[in-house]
């Protein structure tokens, strides 16, 4: 199973899919979905959306996965064929400067750099802002960057090999977030054929997450279903510059999280997970003898989908299960894939026990 997934992986990453530009892993998701369920479909704003039923009568079960990532776009082209350019999500600007890029996916180029034999000390100190910085695709006038078929508005992603460490359970690349999520989704109704579960197993690969969870807002509302799975990655607090046990005790290697609370902005993007699927999440951990970290992120910048399915349907119970990466939205995202075979393995749990749990309320 790691190897298929490592491999399910790699192809997902080097599908570009900005936010907002998600077309070709959309497709993607509906083609390799249609293989295992009963039905996908794809709504007018991209979300891919398969279902399996089960072998008798139960809930409706969501499980969203989010199929964007972070990037840029092409702001402006500059007369000498420099190109400026936006923020789309959160991308670092520690990592920004000196990288190289892709523009619409096979246009390659560099976020340039000054010469260090030119710069001041305070420049060697001080970390250029994307509104700063500029990207150079070897084009020498704007005439020339447009014959390209570049326009204002083009999505931009980092270029990043994807790597096997010496430990080869541990995978460094771009967009781990959250196309783990997508091949962990795949993988899932690819093992629902030999599963005796009731219900309904609806998959959904959501659109914008990274720029506003809209994707995840739609389909709440046109699935409504019993409860909802959220499932991404969520930074990972073992490293030197973190104080891990105050700030994030999360470890590469420890096992999928069950996220308790999350929020960025009190009453916008802020869930707290329903406690009896929190509940069904751990039971299903512990069936399938999977360690489960448990953290909250209340104030700490991180948001789900589920943020926004708590505003839509008819009133949606739902959990998130996140695997621990290093490096959040950065070209150097890490991983352990071991924790990834762990989510699938409870999402296996949460299939097979799907109809066994009273979700109401009180």
């Amino acid at each position: 199973m790691k190897e298929q997934l490592k491999a399910r992986l790699k192809t997902l990453i080097e599908i570009p899919g900005v936010s907002g530009n998600e077309q070709l892993v959309a497709t993607y998701m509906r083609d390799e979905l249609s293989k295992y369920a009963d039905e996908v479909t794809v709504d007018n704003l991209g979300n891919v959306y398969a279902r399996k039923k089960g072998k008798k009568e139960g809930p409706t079960m969501m499980i969203a996965a989010h199929m964007d990532q972070i990037g840029f776009s092409v702001k402006n082209i500059l007369p000498n064929g420099f190109i400026l350019f936006d923020k789309i999500g959160t991308p670092s600007d520690k990592v920004m400067i000196g990288r190289k890029v892709v523009i619409n996916g096979d246009i390659p180029g560099v976020i340039g750099i000054k010469s260090a034999h030119l710069e001041s000390p305070e420049e060697a100190k001080s970390i250029k802002t994307a509104k700063e910085s500029y990207i150079d695709i070897a084009a020498s006038s704007r005439e020339e960057v447009e014959s390209l078929g570049i326009r204002i508005g083009d999505r931009i992603e980092f270029m990043s090999d994807f790597t096997e460490m010496k430990n080869k359970d541990y995978i460094c690349t771009k967009s781990i977030d959250n196309r783990l999520s997508c091949a962990l989704l795949i993988e899932l109704f690819a093992k629902l054929d030999g599963m005796d579960f009731a219900g309904e197993i609806v998959g959904v690969g959501t659109i914008q997450e990274e720029t506003g969870m809209k994707g995840a807002f739609i389909a709440g509302n046109k699935i409504d279903p019993d409860y909802a799975i959220a499932i991404d990655t969520i930074p990972s607090g073992d490293t030197p510059d973190i104080n891990t046990e105050r700030d994030l005790p999360i470890r590469l290697g420890d096992g999928p999280v069950l996220v308790m609370g999350d929020g960025i902005m009190v009453g916008i993007l802020f869930s707290f997970p329903t406690k009896k699927v929190i509940d069904q999440i751990d039971k299903a951990a512990k069936n399938k003898k999977v360690n489960l970290q448990e953290i909250t992120l209340i104030g700490e910048g991180y948001a789900t989908d589920a943020a926004r399915l708590s505003f839509a349907g008819s009133g949606i119970p739902f959990g998130i299960l996140a695997t621990p990466r290093r490096y959040t939205h950065s070209p150097i995202e890490l991983l352990n894939i071991n924790d990834a075979v762990g989510t699938l393995d409870i999402l296996c749990g949460l299939v097979e026990a799907n109809g066994e749990a009273d979700l109401s309320f009180i």
